[in-house]
């Protein structure tokens, strides 16, 4: 069905001005901005700054004034939002968190990375995807992308920052996948120098490491049957493994592998200073 676009009085009235209306075609609805009025503009956003959203709305482009906007969802990925209730001993598909994470409110900056190898361990030759935020956080998701068999999210502590607040981040960020009042139990009775439990066919830990392909601290959940049976027998099984995972996701994001909500500079005011905080 077309997209309509919203009458231009409608959007001056909360805060978006035409930048320009031109052209026939329809662009797909994959990005929408939620007023604060409470009306929901779905279009295609072009680009970001501090203050305001570059967005193709209909035949034409607008651009918002944030002040005006509650809500800013830009799809990164062709996928659909899932729908089902997961098993106790499930994990999302790769998108969920790759989305979740994009668009926390303390992420600017995401982009794909190379796969490390692991050489030992649980996560030993489990295939992975690997995802930097704000050159800071990462996220791996490990085996079939479609079926993980454990996300990871954690950070490095080497650049210039120790902060429980990035800990606290990483706990509740992965919170949400959980299924059970046990699980949630067990991720928060770890101690943030490093645990592990089990709950519920999954095994949650939180770990601090000081070198290697995973970040220095780190929270994982993962199931045991799934990671063994995502094993690869060798590393050049693995490597290939890795390709077709990397393959998977780069044909559902349009071939990108990087992106951005704001400018360096802007990031710096907005983002930087929440990491200097530490947890109260």
């Amino acid at each position: 069905m077309p997209l309509r676009r919203p009458p231009l009085s409608a959007l001056a009235a909360t805060g978006a001005v035409t930048l320009l209306l031109l052209g026939t075609g329809v662009a797909p609805a994959m990005d929408s901005v939620t007023l604060k009025s409470g009306a929901r503009v779905s279009g295609r956003i072009l680009a970001q700054s501090k203050d305001r959203v570059f967005m193709e709305v209909g035949s034409g482009k607008v651009v918002f004034s944030k002040k005006a906007i509650r809500r800013i969802y830009e799809d990164i990925t062709d996928k659909e939002p899932l729908t089902r209730v997961m098993e106790p001993d499930e994990l999302p598909p790769w998108w969920i968190p790759l989305s979740d994470l994009y668009h926390s409110d303390w992420v600017n900056s995401l982009r794909v990375l190379p796969a490390r190898p692991i050489t030992d361990g649980p996560f030993r030759n489990v295939p992975r995807l690997s995802f930097r935020a704000n050159r800071i956080y990462q996220l791996d998701i490990f085996g079939d992308p479609e079926n993980p068999a454990a996300v990871q999210i954690g950070y490095d502590g080497k650049f210039w920052f120790h902060s429980g607040d990035a800990q606290k981040r990483c706990r509740q960020f992965l919170a949400s996948y959980l299924a059970s009042r046990e699980q949630f139990e067990a991720l928060y009775r770890l101690d943030r120098t490093g645990g592990q439990r089990a709950a519920d066919g999954l095994v949650i830990e939180t770990c601090r490491v000081k070198q290697g392909a995973s970040p220095e601290w780190r929270v994982t959940i993962w199931n045991p049957a799934r990671l063994e049976a995502a094993r690869q027998p060798t590393e050049a099984a693995w490597q290939a493994a890795c390709a077709r995972n990397l393959a998977l996701i780069t044909r559902s994001t349009d071939g990108e592998q990087e992106w951005v909500k704001y400018s360096f500079k802007d990031a710096a005011q907005r983002y930087l200073p929440l990491e200097r905080m530490q947890e109260r």
